[in-house]
């Protein structure tokens, strides 16, 4: 794992009361990982999801269930150094768009703003990830639920895991406005 001890102190020192992290949080960790996400937007995701948490409550609170302040986090880092390249978002659509199109058939699009843009894209590619996952056979599927079963609690979380999992088997590619 790329993350060191310094995050897991970090994470610790936010929860209070808390000498380690459960195998369930080292697994998300692992996927967070996986997915890319650089440490200090890390640290930051996590921050502001437990200075939202009662103080009393933060050591009973798992790391995974700020999945959300992470990816906002994540996607503020995205768009700021989208913004320092000069991104030019109408071409950047139009390039994310036609990878889109290997997989759905869908019309033109002309979005009138870059968070539409934005918006439309993740859309396209949560069609595109359940029609993967229908056409998966019944073994696979199994096999992929398994591998996230602790977090089948976490609706949201276990979704963006499986999601996460059948892009990465079938190649497909992020079609986020800000990710390569």
């Amino acid at each position: 794992m790329r993350y060191g001890k310094s995050l897991e102190d970090f994470i610790l020192s936010l929860k209070g009361g808390v000498f380690f992290l459960s195998p369930r949080e080292k697994l998300f960790l692992a996927f967070l990982d996986e997915m890319g996400l650089p440490e200090d937007v890390l640290r930051e995701g996590v921050e502001d999801c437990y200075r939202a948490v009662d103080p009393r409550k933060r050591s009973r609170y798992p790391l995974f269930l700020c999945m959300r302040p992470i990816m906002e986090a994540y996607e503020r880092f995205l768009r700021l150094e989208a913004q320092k390249g000069g991104l030019d978002w109408k071409r950047r659509f139009q390039k994310k768009l036609a990878l889109a199109k290997k997989y759905l058939k869908t019309g033109a699009v002309e979005p009138a703003s870059e968070e539409e843009a934005h918006k439309l894209l993740k859309e396209l590619e949560r069609r595109i990830v359940r029609k993967l996952w229908k056409s998966m056979d019944e073994e696979e599927k199994r096999r992929i639920k398994e591998k996230y079963r602790e977090f089948e609690r976490n609706r949201s979380l276990y979704s963006e895991l499986i999601k996460e999992e059948v892009k990465r088997i079938h190649g497909v590619p992020n079609l986020s406005l800000y990710v390569d």
